[in-house]
């Protein structure tokens, strides 16, 4: 079996190329699969989402442009055991940076997760989200990227991971991408209304989206506890075309959006296995 991957956010790899940095995680995500005898190759674009001068962990709520500020927003409203109020409506810049801090306080607390981390890995998402989104050469190039990885190697399947799903589903919609026979979205925000569903191109028509023409199969994977994979059974409800949308367990702690857990479930192996 071929199976392609496509990363999610946090995987910026400093000091290895590009090249270097795609042998790497295509050798960790072929042990976490552990899909014996599995020919397994991994699209790496995280170096073209870097912010020019940026440092490898320095990730502050502080340094959020307002279009970060309103994902990291979004996302933490969305929370089905929500920690605290909503928001109110425009507010300064840096008082809406102080109501983040709070309620990401309280979110970490509601999830046994450390402060640090929890403002770190949205910042984080925050950031790469929406330089991925923003147009311009980069985005194309790790479309661009994904694209010739599909045409070289002929995958049976695609697990595309976080945003790497978001990446993986205006891939496919793009002319001339060549057909995925399964397509396996594991802790996607492609249902995330407004910072992420509304912004998708192609746009959703009638407030909804659809399954790529390139794709035979689509499967959602998503734990109920991963922060990113909203709203609950939102990929379904919102795309046409989905065969499954399963929300299992499979993490544990605060690691709850972390690729090698998905990759590991057996949720995911029995998938795998329909397309063997």
């Amino acid at each position: 079996m071929k199976i392609l991957g496509i990363h999610g956010i946090g995987n910026h790899r400093p000091g290895e190329s590009p090249e270097t940095a795609a042998r790497n995680l295509s050798a960790t995500w072929a042990k976490h699969l552990g899909a014996d005898g599995a020919d397994v190759h991994v699209v790496y674009y995280a170096d073209l989402l870097r912010e020019d001068g940026a440092q490898s962990g320095d990730e502050e709520l502080e340094d959020l442009t307002p279009a970060q500020e309103e994902l990291v927003l979004e996302l933490v409203n969305a929370q089905p055991a929500d920690p605290g109020p909503t928001a109110p409506g425009r507010v300064a810049q840096g008082l809406l940076t102080a109501f983040l801090r709070d309620r990401l306080a309280a979110l970490a607390e509601s999830r046994e997760c450390p402060e640090w981390y929890m403002q770190w890995f949205m910042a984080r998402l925050a950031k790469e989200v929406v330089a991925y989104q923003t147009p311009g050469s980069d985005r194309e190039e790790v479309r661009r990227r994904l694209r010739e990885a599909i045409d070289r190697h002929h995958p049976d399947v695609l697990v595309a991971h976080s945003l790497g799903s978001v990446i993986a589903y205006e891939t496919l919609h793009g002319t001339g991408t060549p057909h995925v026979p399964l397509w396996v979205t594991i802790g996607s925000p492609l249902a995330l209304p407004k910072v992420v569903f509304d912004r998708l191109d192609p746009a959703p028509v009638a407030g909804r989206g659809a399954r790529p023409h390139a794709v035979g199969r689509w499967a959602n994977l998503a734990d109920p506890g991963d922060l990113v994979a909203l709203p609950a059974k939102g990929v379904s409800r919102r795309f046409s075309g989905v065969e499954s949308d399963d929300h299992v367990l499979v993490h544990q702690g605060f690691r709850f959006h972390h690729a090698e857990k998905y990759l590991q479930a057996p949720a995911l192996a029995r998938l795998l296995a329909t397309a063997a």
